[in-house]
Parts: structure tokens; sequence; C-alpha cells
């Protein structure tokens, strides 16, 4: 089978403050050690699918574990360091796949017409592998202009719930996909993709993949927009 999962031994790491909030955001070139395997491995059987439950416009392929294991190994450091995460804190990777960004701008559901965040837990990370070039889109983050949010961790969400919902049943999103500020929300950092970059930020970050459908959405691992995208939560043995 293709696909060499091993991390480069010396990526280069650059550390950006997002927004008011100042939560930090890693933008990390070189990651892959070989990075055009992984596209082979996305090329090879078995195909792609949509995931049903799956917010991701498009489709996904599990990538083998050892993807994110080779990257929380390589990153161990500097993700606690950067991310504070708890002394004695092991990683344990939730999703680990291959995406695809597939969906027709007309086709997208309401909730995807919105930044999104992926857990109010702030101990979980999102990983963004771009294996694309930089005309596919990267991945933009947004401030809620009503609350002032960046983030919604436990002691926001319910409050950031209630008030989006009111906002969207009262006014929808149009449909497409979310280019810049809007009505409801403020672009806040939006960073390009780069072929072989990655980006990790707290899970309860909001944000939204920067897609332009006019590039293409084609569903073809070596011409669309190709990630690999991880969630990674670290946790303390014996805490819920």
């Amino acid at each position: 089978m293709p696909g060499n999962f091993a991390c480069a031994a010396a990526p280069q790491i650059q550390r950006i403050s997002l927004g008011s909030e100042r939560r930090p955001l890693l933008v990390i070139d070189g990651l892959s050690a070989e990075p055009e395997s992984l596209v082979e491995f996305a090329a090879s059987a078995p195909p792609f699918r949509a995931r049903g439950g799956d917010y991701y416009p498009g489709v996904r392929k599990p990538l083998p574990q050892a993807y994110a294991e080779n990257l929380c190994e390589t990153l161990d450091r500097v993700l606690r360091e950067v991310f504070e995460l708890p002394p004695g804190a092991r990683a344990q990777p939730l999703l680990c796949a291959l995406s695809i960004a597939t969906t027709p701008p007309q086709q997208l559901r309401p909730i995807q017409r919105l930044p999104h965040f992926d857990t109010s837990d702030p101990n979980q990370l999102a990983v963004v592998h771009y294996l694309c070039p930089p005309q596919l889109g990267g991945t933009a983050f947004y401030r809620h202009r009503a609350s002032g949010f960046e983030f919604i961790d436990s002691e926001r969400l319910h409050g950031y719930a209630a008030q989006l919902k009111h906002q969207v049943m009262a006014s929808p999103p149009a449909p497409g996909y979310l280019d810049g500020d809007s009505a409801l929300f403020e672009q806040i950092a939006c960073i390009e993709a780069r072929f072989n970059r990655a980006l990790i930020y707290r899970g309860n970050q909001l944000h939204s993949g920067n897609i332009d459908p006019h590039c293409g959405l084609s569903a073809a691992p070596r011409t669309g927009r190709l990630t690999a995208t991880s969630f990674i939560r670290y946790s303390v043995p014996g805490t819920p």
C-alpha cells in the first residue's frame, strides 16, 4: 500500500495570535517527509466516500492512525507549550482522514455556510494539512459580531448557540461558501493553502474552509482540494 506517514525531522513552524482574543495558531510548512506519498495514498483504493452526519462539505477517506501518531510525536513539545496542555495529558486521535471539498455551493446546508467550531473542549486540537495548491483555498478564522466571541468554550456555548440560532432563523445565510466578512461574522485571519503546509489550532476556534468553487470542486485527489484532517484530544488518564 502506498503512503509514507512520517513527518519531516525539522518542519518550519510559525506561531500566530488570532484576533483580539489572541488565541494561538501554528502554521507549519514542510510537515510531511514525503507529501507526494500521501497524495498517492489518496489516489489508491479504496475510494473517498461521503460520511453520514458529517458537516464537512465533501468526501473523506480514513488515514492510518500512524499519521496522527507521528504528528503528535514530532510536535509534542511545541504543542504542549503553545496550547498549554495539561501536565501528563496524552494524545488521543479522534479523527484521522483525507478530505476533498466537493459540494456545489447551492447544495450547502445552512450550517455549512457559517463559521463553525469542532468542540468546546480547549484541549482538543484540529490539524489541517494541505496537499493541494494555494488557489484551492486555505482556512479563515472569524469573530461573531454580536457576541465578540472568536472561540466557544463550555461557558459560552449555550448563550452563543441560542443567539446564533435566533439570528439564522431571522435571516438565513445566502447559499454559497463563506467568503470574508458577513452580516453575522467578521473575518479575523485567512491563511492560504500551500502544498505540505499544516495549520494547528484549538478546535473551539470559529473557522471555515476558505473554499473558492470557481477554482474547482474536483473529487480527484490529484486535482481537488485535498487535505489531511485530524482531531486530537489531549486528556489526563483517569479524567473524563
